[in-house]
């Protein structure tokens, strides 16, 4: 029985087997002594603080490694389901091929080389042609300043990187963002800026297509257009859905000061319900704390039974504590 007091302290044990055990603890005194001095260890160890618990108490440094090593797990996964294909058509590969063949060919190689010049020699002579005449020839290209983007090229793209910038001899910073598809593009426009806007949208919204640094660097200029409808929705959309929660975080944070919006409410009190990650409910938690406090959003019904249960069953011990500390600031009231 000794052996099993360590499993029924920590509530190791199924229904059955628990019954037992406390069946024969009530006719047995020494093992009753064993199993009492092993539950009072257990709870002196739990009442004791965790080093884990004071330094990262809102679970933010938890939720940023998990989620760099669930994004460094993908990455992998999808590394190595390219690997085949790249190595295929990949010009490295094939030039690592042709070089091998060149060095221990050595006729070959001479054979190559001379027919190589050759034609050099022959597409030089072709190509001399006056400015003048490539110039007429030539037709003439329009670089649009502003760039307009199309679907196809937005559902092509494999990456994107969105950053700040300010324009040689302005004082006003623009946004740009660049596509990375078949056709690369560079949108560069005011925040406000309808193409902008489009495209970072798009970059918010398709996590599996983009990755979280520019999902997230779309969060910085989207934020700032938070007045918005539409784009108050794409934060709200990202804050449930987006796979990082980095990046769940900071749609929430990007929408303070819109609470009083019932869907910016209602996203507020499904990521303290629903979401799985601790430092995600611990920006939940702070913002409807701060709405509470400031009367932008209202203590109703859904909100105190959001509260209640996060104070009574929430795992993270902050978000426990501000959900009891709101509940009874309200009670106050």
């Amino acid at each position: 029985m000794e052996s099993l007091a360590l499993l029924y302290a920590c509530d190791e044990l199924d229904a059955g087997a628990r019954a037992a055990v406390e069946a024969h603890a009530a006719a047995c005194p020494s093992c009753a002594v064993v199993f009492s001095r092993e539950a009072r260890l257990q709870q002196a160890i739990v009442s004791v603080e965790q080093p884990a618990d004071s330094l990262d108490r809102s679970g933010l440094l938890l939720a940023q490694c998990r989620s760099e090593l669930a994004e460094a797990l993908d990455d992998r996964a999808a590394k190595a389901n390219q690997s085949v294909w790249r190595s295929i058509f990949s010009p490295f590969s094939w030039w690592g091929a042709l070089r091998h063949t060149l060095i221990y060919h050595p006729a070959m190689s001479m054979t190559v080389l001379v027919i190589a010049g050759f034609l050099a020699g022959v597409a030089g002579q072709r190509l001399r042609v006056a400015p003048q005449q490539v110039a007429a020839v030539r037709p003439a290209v329009t670089v649009s300043a502003t760039p307009k983007i199309t679907d196809q090229q937005l559902q092509s793209a494999g990456s994107a990187h969105v950053a700040w910038v300010t324009p040689a001899g302005s004082g006003t910073p623009t946004v740009q963002v660049q596509i990375m598809s078949q056709t690369p593009m560079s949108i560069v426009g005011a925040p406000d800026d309808a193409d902008v806007l489009r495209a970072l949208t798009f970059v918010l919204q398709n996590s599996q297509q983009f990755d979280p640094d520019a999902r997230m660097d779309s969060l910085d200029v989207l934020r700032t257009r938070a007045a918005d409808p539409e784009v108050r929705r794409s934060l709200c959309a990202a804050a449930r859905l987006d796979r990082n929660p980095g990046v769940r975080m900071k749609a929430i944070d990007a929408l303070q000061g819109f609470e009083q919006d019932p869907a910016v409410h209602q996203t507020i009190l499904d990521a303290l319900r629903n979401d799985d990650n601790s430092g995600v409910r611990v920006a939940a938690i702070n913002l409807l704390l701060v709405a509470l406090q400031s009367g932008s959003a209202a203590a109703d019904g859904p909100a105190l039974d959001v509260l209640r249960d996060r104070a009574r069953n929430d795992s993270n011990s902050y978000v426990r504590l501000q959900s009891a500390a709101a509940l009874r600031a309200l009670a106050g009231e």
